[in-house]
């Protein structure tokens, strides 16, 4: 039974890593030439499994675009375009098809051909559902509406969707879409060997893993792309605390550092050496509303909650005015589905204060329940949030907690902090992830609206670009006045510190890429 229970003991009591290094120990030191060094990356978590299918962990994800291509791929510019990956070209047949011609002459990293067959593997329920088809795996958050793969010769498939779809291609380039080899999947045996050392087409290929400690990759140097990759290898290096990474980049013990707060910024403008990288990435930062509270029921209550938050000031004193404020729930990558004329949520004191009195709010107190700066700079700004709130008459009061299974026993009767990164660059790959039937914010049982779920499933299925877009503005409206789930803070952002000399490029979403792919590889 292949279910996937791996343990940090056997994690690290497995062998197959160890024997790895062993087997291509030569190769790796023969790699490390006077062009190109290893890369030595200052992580703050360590991925709870490699293979992409089964968590959006930020450590996951980090490492994904190292091991792993997608069919299609996305440039990591601000318009998040869609560009060739194992697929060199793709075409519509019809609403909810699309069929795509493959590389050839594509390796695995232990030297298989990549083919057809790996693609319908790799989108099958037997992948995309995790360990016995259990369907816990995080893949058909993005790909549920996949239908099958049909395959016309090793290097042309056609993927069909359950039903019309005008984001078939997008979800081929989006988390969980990546291709695996299905020779190497079904040696390994199980989920658990599977996940010490997963075979992708990426640029870069695993060495070892060690638990909270270490994840090392090296050059894949016959990459499809027809050039090595950047560099000879990769150190992933666990440093948990944030001043033990800064520590480590400042003595030179790692090249990149991940996470770092604002607070940080000047220090490492301040050496020579070193600069800061990033800036605004796909994920909106919001307060979840458990609607079922007597008092958060009151739309007029959670409508004053974000009228009362002057979000310019937030950012300005929090993010030296590095992040964005969205126009609504939406992110300007969305291309056509993004309505630009939505306005962005509003600092108006004096309507919350009209608001509150009109919902008969007399001033009960609202529980804010916190984490200890989960996200940078997180108790900071719920203690300026609170004045803001006081301002306007609003009594909140900050409710320490540990975890978020702490925050989510149900009853919440509370808001907390949440974000959200978009899988995909549409309102079906963002909002809906939480807000729809299945999201998050509807399972806790905190948030329902029936005219959301049923305009959802509408835009699910309707391809007409201006018809999206009228079932999109609704749903914006929904979200924003009508019935909030959420108060939406800023945008979120992405923040590492570099040594001057590596040539690398933030991309738009949490990934991390190294490869010939970067823009700063595809600048040089």
């Amino acid at each position: 039974m292949n279910t996937f229970t791996l343990t940090r003991r056997k994690l690290l009591a497995s062998g197959a890593a160890g024997g790895m290094i062993a087997m291509i120990g030569p190769r790796f030191a023969a790699a490390q030439d006077a062009e190109r060094h290893t890369l030595r990356v200052g992580m703050s978590g360590f991925p709870p499994a490699i293979d992409p299918v089964l968590y959006t962990h930020t450590a996951t994800r980090r490492l994904a675009p190292q091991i792993f291509d997608t069919l299609v791929a996305y440039d990591q510019t601000p318009a998040m375009n869609l560009r060739p990956g194992l697929a060199e070209r793709w075409e519509r047949t019809d609403d909810r098809s699309v069929k795509l011609f493959l590389r050839q002459g594509v390796t695995f990293h232990d030297g298989g051909a990549f083919t057809a067959e790996d693609v319908t593997f790799s989108l099958s329920p037997q992948h995309l559902l995790g360990p016995d088809m259990a369907g816990k795996a995080t893949a058909m958050e993005t790909l549920e509406t996949i239908d099958s793969v049909e395959v016309i010769d090793p290097h042309t498939v056609i993927v069909r969707a359950k039903g019309s779809d005008a984001l078939l291609e997008k979800r081929l380039a989006s988390w969980g879409a990546e291709i695996v080899s299905k020779a190497a999947f079904d040696a390994a045996g199980s989920w658990d060997a599977w996940n010490t050392a997963p075979i992708g087409t990426g640029p870069y290929r695993i060495v070892s893993q060690t638990l909270d400690q270490e994840v090392t990759l090296i050059s894949h140097d016959a990459y499809w792309r027809g050039l090595p990759p950047p560099y000879a290898g990769i150190e992933f290096r666990i440093i948990p605390e944030t001043a033990s990474r800064m520590n480590a980049l400042a003595a030179g013990e790692v090249d990149i550092i991940t996470d770092i707060a604002p607070d940080m910024f000047p220090q490492i403008e301040n050496h020579p050496d070193l600069e800061v990288a990033g800036g605004p990435v796909a994920n909106i930062r919001a307060l979840v509303i458990d609607t079922t509270d007597p008092i958060l029921g009151k739309v007029g209550v959670r409508r004053a909650l974000s009228l009362a938050i002057d979000r310019k000031a937030l950012v300005q004193a929090l993010w030296g005015d590095r992040l964005t404020i969205p126009n609504g729930y939406q992110l300007s990558s969305f291309g056509d589905a993004y309505i630009e004329d939505f306005p962005q949520p509003a600092y108006d004191p004096e309507l919350a204060r009209q608001l509150l009195a009109e919902a008969g709010y007399a001033g009960e107190t609202i529980t804010y329940k916190l984490l200890n700066n989960y996200y940078p700079n997180q108790v900071s700004g719920a203690q300026v949030m609170v004045e803001m709130w006081k301002a306007v008459g609003l009594n909140v009061e900050l409710q320490m907690m540990e975890n978020f299974g702490q925050i989510q026993t149900s009853p919440v009767h509370a808001i907390y902090d949440s974000s959200n990164t978009a899988t995909i660059p549409d309102p079906l790959g963002f909002p809906w992830r939480i807000f729809g039937p299945s999201g998050q914010n509807v399972r806790l049982g905190l948030w329902r609206n029936e005219e959301y779920f049923a305009l959802g499933e509408k835009l699910k299925v309707t391809v007409d670009v201006e018809s999206r877009r009228s079932i999109i503005r609704r749903m914006l409206e929904i979200v924003d006045r009508e019935d909030p789930p959420v108060v939406i803070l800023h945008g979120s952002g992405q923040f590492y510190g570099k040594r001057k000399d590596v040539a690398w490029v933030a991309g738009q979403t949490l990934d991390l890429d190294f490869g010939p792919f970067n823009a700063a590889s595809v600048q040089n």
